[in-house]
């Protein structure tokens, strides 16, 4: 989808898009995780080097997003909700804290670079070099794991340059209206 087809949906198909995102990606995260649990036939010292890296790496990998994911469900979406409703006359006037919603945007943001910057850079060493296999299962995991990447892209895209900014104008359009 182009930014302009993401603009065109209201905030609440927007926000129920991202949330199904955030299952999508820890269900293929699950998957991968039992792909890597399955037993398997015998496989070269580099992709065993390699499945052991993974078994590190995506278990962290989920529980950081579960987090992440955790605050914008928990935190950030409700409040976009309730500036919506309010918005469109059907809620009341949403409580503005003292700061605004610019702060926890700046951290999930923050987290959205980490994101870009050291686990994609973990992702791509720990496939870079991933071994040629005729191993179904160990090209699903190789597969898989970019595929979570091309995903997490695109869903930090939506968030930065379309929800975040959606919502920090929302509030501010919203503070003075009675």
């Amino acid at each position: 989808m182009h930014r302009q087809d993401w603009l065109k949906l209201s905030t609440e198909e927007l926000l129920k898009f991202i949330e199904h995102d955030h299952r999508r990606i820890i269900e293929k995260l699950l998957k991968l995780q039992t792909l890597l649990e399955q037993p398997t036939k015998h496989r070269s010292d580099a992709q065993d080097s390699m499945l052991a890296s993974l078994r590190e790496f995506l278990p962290s990998l989920k529980a950081g997003l579960e987090k992440h994911f955790a605050s914008e469900e928990q935190l950030l979406f409700p409040y976009i909700r309730k500036m919506d409703k309010f918005d469109s006359g059907l809620g009341a006037k949403p409580e503005f804290h003292r700061s605004s919603i610019k702060n926890p945007i700046s951290l999930l943001e923050s987290e959205h670079d980490v994101t870009e910057n050291v686990i994609f850079k973990e992702i791509h060493t720990i496939t870079e070099h991933s071994p040629i296999s005729d191993d179904e299962a160990f090209s699903t995991l190789c597969n898989g794991l970019k595929d979570i990447q091309n995903i997490l892209s695109e869903h930090i895209h939506v968030e930065n340059t379309v929800l975040f900014p959606l919502a920090i104008e929302l509030e501010l359009r919203l503070m003075h209206k009675k």
